[in-house]
């Protein structure tokens, strides 16, 4: 017999098992969407009547439906309504209601955090939803992100669990000093509900603290429910929202572009010229100048044509394409060499310009976080088992 398929209720998300396969960039009826958020006038609604008219709201994927609180602000402030128009309403004020709780349960940890003498900056989603967005239901998330010195990530992480956060993914037991050397984040669940991402570092693509630094030192003051903190320039958060955005994920990446475009039309200025020398000296040039020059070809963004040219100009190492081609396209088989040089790349921004013939027994620990493995020593068994697949399988 076969299994009759429930079709969800409107303006729910279809299951992740549904959704078609993402990129690394929106697909065109990502796209119109997006125009539909962001655009104005009769621009913008011919974008959400074609996209209505061609997807629906039935079974919107999970990063189209995270954008329909922000195309309901965008359409009724200028004056547009539909017949669709109560159930965006009603998608609008639930991510407005969710993100409320998300923020009064996160507080009194940040507070006990910022009270033990740690400066937190709060980063991506939350900050941007308070500080930049019409209004806070327009940036629907999952967690609270926030970046502590790396110098305190482990006594954090370790006051998180003292107060049962639970770590969502893989920790090593022992919590080595080397864990947050090589890693950038872990994402925790608090037993009541509540969800925190903890940064040490502030990109995934560059564990450094001299990366970080730059986060640190053009921060600016943002109030959290009353509480004092953090956050980045909007130049630093445009280079992040470019810099995780461009990479693949099984969710279809399409809030990035809106964070995006909505830094760009803020009121604070961003810094092109320390945007281009931040991504040329972390070496995540590539990433960002796929992600502005997307922004200004679909979007029509105000990146100016010079910082597209001179992105594009920047030497990249053959580890740095061979790490890019990885992470900007859907998981696929690769020889080992092309793996290799993106696990290396990743690792050599980790050591911010110091020598990597010195440092080597470093890219050891990188690949043992990277493939979640308790001891180093497990290292060799795991890459041996590894070649044998690639050697065993079947050939097209």
């Amino acid at each position: 017999m076969s299994a009759r398929r429930v079709a969800n209720p409107p303006g729910q998300p279809a299951p992740a098992a549904e959704q078609r396969t993402a990129g690394c960039l929106p697909e065109p009826a990502q796209i119109l969407l997006l125009q539909a958020a962001l655009g104005q006038g009769q621009n913008a609604a011919a974008a959400w009547e074609r996209w209505e008219r061609e997807n629906g709201l039935d079974r919107p994927d999970e990063g189209s439906y995270r954008l329909l609180p922000l195309v309901y602000r965008n359409l009724s402030r200028q004056g547009y309504s539909g017949p669709q128009w109560n159930i965006l309403r009603g998608i609008h004020r639930s991510a407005w209601s969710q993100n409320q709780l998300l923020f009064h349960q996160a507080r009194p940890l940040l507070e006990q955090i910022q009270g033990a003498g740690v400066p937190v900056l709060l980063c991506k989603g939350a900050a941007l939803a308070l500080s930049t967005y019409p209004d806070a239901g327009c940036r629907p998330m999952r967690d609270i992100d926030i970046l502590v010195p790396r110098s305190r990530g482990r006594a954090i992480f370790q006051q998180l669990e003292a107060a049962l956060w639970r770590p969502t993914g893989w920790r090593p037991n022992s919590l080595p000093e080397s864990y947050f050397q090589f890693t950038h984040a872990e994402d925790f669940e608090a037993p009541g509900g509540g969800r925190v991402d903890l940064h040490w570092h502030a990109l995934n693509l560059c564990c450094h603290d001299a990366a970080d630094e730059t986060f640190w030192r053009y921060a600016g003051p943002l109030e959290f429910l009353g509480l004092p903190l953090q956050t980045c320039h909007a130049t630093e958060h445009l280079l992040q929202a470019c810099a995780h955005g461009i990479v693949w994920s099984p969710v279809p990446p399409v809030r990035w572009a809106a964070d995006a475009v909505v830094l760009l039309g803020g009121s604070a200025a961003i810094d092109w010229q320390r945007l281009v020398e931040t991504a040329c000296r972390l070496e995540v040039a590539p990433y960002v100048q796929r992600a502005l020059a997307f922004l200004r070809r679909e979007l029509d963004a105000p990146v100016p044509a010079d910082v597209l040219n001179r992105l594009l100009s920047a030497p990249v190492s053959a580890a740095v394409d061979a790490e890019f081609a990885r992470e900007s396209a859907p998981f696929a088989p690769r020889n080992a060499w092309q793996d290799l040089l993106s696990f290396y790349a990743r690792w050599r921004r980790s050591l911010g310009g110091a020598s990597a013939l010195w440092n080597a027994g470093g890219f050891v620990r990188h690949l043992q976080y990277a493939f979640e493995l308790e001891s180093a020593w497990a290292l060799p068994g795991l890459l041996v088992r590894s070649a044998l697949r690639r050697l065993l399988a079947p050939r097209n």
